[in-house]
């Protein structure tokens, strides 16, 4: 990441008013005529907040350049606080330019940014001579900290900026919650037991609904359970805004807090005593209630959740419909502790939300399945990095001409040393849900053609390499140019090359897929259509898309010796498929029964564990691609 420029970060102006409202209150107490907050530049210093106290001669933005002896220069310079009683009695502060303003006594504490750049000081000034006391300077060592709390925070908010727009979104909404946090707190605070009693509120409850946060609620579920009679339990309704991080994204945070406070606002309009709504984070909530074992009380909760959330929002004029997710936990049926009943209904809800559901319930096998899922997906992030991957290549026979070697499908293994060998049916999915099929794709593409093409280089039979793509990989922007630029690298002919695609590809936007078809195939590159008979299987896709193979799914073949009606079948997709000028590839053909059924019906070319495993590249070339 580069470094950031400190320079160029904007100080907002929620920031700024509790700036405003630090130096008024550090004047009102130490009973200054003025203190500052000074932000430095490359050639001058900046008054950048300023107390609206009585005979402050500083102008709020007002420079002055540097190299002259100020005061606040020599405290960022040695990186400590300054304490001049009298600049008119000191030989080395008596030509100090702030005396011709009347400001002849001075007391600062540096502020820098989180990277250890300065960003200015925090100071109070008097006309005269003055010795400022333990108490004063403390009240400003406290706001100094806070300032540079508030600077981290937009430090680390442009930090996270450049990873993610998301986390953008997520570091500006905790950037609002802290300037907000700070805002009442200093003006709340007139002695340090108001101060006190303030941080005490918002450690309990959210500043923003006023409504319990997750450690109230905790503490309060825990007291419930442990009251709980033999006929009661404890039901609790996680519930989350569908979407709501777009809402922040589109309009600003502003409307989207008014948006989470209307929401607070109807669920708890009437609400019944016994129930209590708490926020945990964002636009996540908690309805909860110790009750009687009686489903009537659930069904009326969710009931007026749904009601609260999917009701129109009206904002500045402006009217947004959401939609919202549910998910549902019971004590102590599914958790004996309150932070485990929380975080399975979260878990519930999450589950739900994943199947389309808008209101889930907890059960132990979703949440093991969810717990495995993490775990799959922790290893996986690492799984290029530590070569835990490799693709292996199996064989694509010819039937019409005794069996001949003509090519391989490249299919992809992974060997965790923890998980050991795990499925691609369990870890390709993940990884098109995280975003890291791109990666793993161009991996495959990567390993699968530079093969492709030494054996190329080293056979002088034509021999092609089909190689499975990802959907989310064929909508990438720039997939057909990265493809060329892969064929390019290892001067592999593009008729070696065979693309693999699902029928669920063509579903997602045909106009896209007939013009990236269209430049795969002036490029040379052969298409074939996997997995042919299952999921939508639209004949209208091999009127419009033309492919060069179709590929019959091996839940056909498996079943030839035993099943009519798969025969029936089969049969009339080879000839189909012939109809329309196509090949046809059986996969998982294991038996000669199977290969004789598909050659008297002049399929043309066969796949399965008869004609061998996919093995590594390596034992590839020596099993297969010494015999051509």
């Amino acid at each position: 990441m580069a470094d950031i420029d400190t320079a160029q970060l904007v100080v907002p102006h929620s920031v700024l008013q509790s700036w405003q409202e630090v130096v008024d209150l550090v004047a009102k107490m130490t009973q200054c005529p003025a203190s500052l907050v000074m932000r430095i530049h490359k050639n001058d210093i900046e008054v950048f907040s300023s107390s609206r106290s009585e005979n402050n001669p500083y102008a709020p933005n007002a420079k002055d350049s540097l190299g002259h002896g100020l005061y606040c220069e020599t405290v960022i310079r040695e990186r400590r606080m300054l304490n001049v009683p009298n600049a008119l009695n000191d030989p080395e502060w008596d030509h100090n330019p702030d005396i011709k303003l009347g400001m002849i006594c001075y007391c600062g504490l540096p502020v820098f940014w989180p990277n250890d750049t300065p960003f200015g000081t925090i100071c109070m000034l008097d006309s005269q001579e003055r010795y400022f006391d333990e108490d004063a300077m403390s009240l400003l060592a406290r706001f100094q900290t806070a300032i540079e709390g508030q600077l981290e925070t937009l430090y680390r908010k442009e930090e996270l900026a450049q990873f993610n727009q998301e986390l953008e979104n997520k570091v500006a909404e905790r950037t609002k919650t802290l300037a907000d946090l700070s805002s009442r707190l200093l003006k709340e605070i007139e002695q340090r037991t108001a101060a006190e009693n303030h941080l005490d509120f918002h450690l309990h409850y959210d500043p923003l609904t006023k409504l319990p946060n997750r450690i109230t609620l905790a503490d309060d579920l825990a007291k419930q359970m442990a009251s709980l009679e033999d006929d009661e339990q404890i039901t609790l309704i996680y519930f989350s805004l569908r979407n709501f991080k777009f809402v922040n994204a589109s309009y600003g945070y502003m409307f989207g807090d008014q948006i989470l406070s209307s929401l607070s606002q109807r669920i708890c309009h009437k609400l019944p005593k016994k129930w209590k709504l708490a926020r945990i984070v964002g636009s996540d909530f908690v309805l909860a209630a110790q009750h009687l074992r009686t489903p009537e009380l659930q069904e009326q909760a969710i009931e007026r959740i749904t009601n609260a959330c999917t009701q129109p929002f009206s904002v500045n004029g402006m009217s947004i419909n959401l939609q919202c997710n549910l998910g549902i936990a019971v004590a102590p049926l599914d958790a004996t502790d309150s932070f485990s009943l929380i975080q399975r209904a979260c878990s519930a809800m999450s589950e739900g939300k994943n199947e389309g559901l808008q209101v889930a319930y907890f059960n132990f096998a979703a949440q093991k399945a969810a717990e495995e899922r993490l775990r799959l997906e922790s290893h996986l992030s690492k799984a290029l990095q530590n070569n835990e991957l490799e693709v292996h290549f199996q064989p694509i026979i010819c039937l019409k001409q005794g069996g001949k070697i003509i090519g391989a499908e490249a299919l992809l293994r992974w060997s965790n040393p923890t998980l050991g060998q795990v499925s691609p049916d369990r870890f390709i999915p993940l990884a098109e849900s995280n975003g890291q099929i791109i990666e793993i794709g161009y991996f495959v593409l990567h390993q699968a053609l530079k093969q492709a093409a030494e054996w190329h280089r080293t056979s002088t039979h034509s021999f092609k390499v089909a190689i499975n793509i990802s959907p989310i990989q064929f909508q990438e922007q720039h997939f057909v140019q990265h493809l060329q630029d892969i064929i390019d690298l290892y001067q592999l002919p593009a008729k070696c090359v065979e693309l693999e695609l699902t029928e669920g590809i063509l579903l997602q936007d045909e106009e896209y897929a007939q013009n990236v078809l269209a430049q795969l195939r002036q490029f040379g590159v052969s298409i074939s259509l996997d997995d042919f008979g299952t999921g939508y299987s639209s004949l209208s896709y091999l009127q419009k898309y033309a492919f060069d193979t179709l590929k019959i799914d091996r839940s056909f073949i498996n079943q030839l010796e035993h099943n009519q009606h798969n025969r029936e079948l089969t049969r009339a997709i080879i000839a189909m498929a012939h109809k329309l000028n196509m090949m046809v590839i059986a996969e998982g053909v294991e038996e000669r029964y199977q290969e004789d059924f598909i050659r008297t019906e002049e399929c043309n070319y066969a796949q399965g564990f008869l004609y061998g495993k996919a093995v590594p590249a390596d034992e590839f070339t020596q099993q297969m691609i010494s015999k051509l």
